[in-house]
């Protein structure tokens, strides 16, 4: 049975699982070659949503002493909304000013790299990525981000 399943993690065609990070969520990937993929990413930040479809290219890191290690890096495009509270200021400026709730589409623009572990006894990725992107229309009309870091947990089936 281990030989079967080291077999079918390696010859994985599809994955899906969670990532925590800035862009939180979950991802299913389809492999269309054993080193390309297709990745979905349903993410929550900032109080809204964003689907994100990533083109990524895997490499093995380390390959003279684990084959189980790979490098991927990509790019893909996002879209959803995001939500904030803005500050305005009464008219009558007696009361100062108030808070109130606002939704905003975004648009943008990702780069991804990262580097996973493909356990062998089971069909279970580890993994560790980092998610550059620039968006339109949020709460700023244009949005550069360097901070989106993330763990991931994937079955692979």
């Amino acid at each position: 049975m281990a030989l079967g399943l080291t077999n079918y993690a390696q010859q994985q065609e599809f994955a899906a699982g969670v990532r925590g990070g800035l862009s939180s969520g979950l991802t299913f990937q389809n492999f269309y070659t054993p080193d390309e993929d297709v990745k979905i990413l349903l993410s929550f930040r900032e109080g809204g949503m964003q689907l994100t479809g990533l083109m990524e290219i895997y490499k093995p890191v380390m390959h003279s002493y684990q084959d189980q290690f790979f490098m991927y890096y990509g790019a893909g495009v996002h879209a959803g909304y995001t939500r904030y509270h803005h500050n305005r200021w009464r008219d009558d400026n007696k009361y100062g000013s108030y808070y109130y709730p606002r939704t905003r589409p975004v648009l943008g623009a990702d780069a991804i790299i990262g580097i996973e572990y493909r356990v062998e006894q089971i069909p279970i990725t580890v993994g560790f990525d980092y998610k550059p992107f620039f968006e339109f229309f949020g709460q700023q009309f244009f949005r550069l981000s360097f901070s989106d870091f993330a763990f991931t947990l994937k079955y692979n089936f």
